[in-house]
């Protein structure tokens, strides 16, 4: 399932399904790879949108877990007339470690 709207020139891209570790690992290698190469291009069989990461970003990330489901979110948000923004320089850990 995708939207893609164009409204006063802002476009948005949406896709929601169900993937494997592997798939959803390969995908955020793609992201990655777009991001250091500034574009990031994004589609599915409906609709398609270019992004240009800038050299300063904005990341937040969101983890919850409860008794039956976990989640992770990952924000990156970043404006190209806005390169002189506050940011907060508080180191990040992410371990990826495997089940016992």
């Amino acid at each position: 399932m995708s939207s893609f709207t164009m409204a006063k020139k802002t476009q948005e891209f949406v896709h929601e399904s169900l993937q494997d570790k592997d798939a959803i690992a390969s995908y955020l290698k793609a992201v990655m790879r777009g991001f250091k190469k500034g574009e990031i291009v994004l589609s599915d069989d409906e609709d398609e949108l270019t992004l240009t990461p800038e050299t300063l970003a904005q990341l937040k990330i969101k983890a919850t877990q409860g008794k039956k489901s976990q989640s992770l979110t990952i924000k990156l948000s970043w404006s190209s007339s806005d390169t002189d923004s506050e940011f907060d320089e508080t180191p990040l850990f992410i371990d990826a470690q495997k089940a016992d």
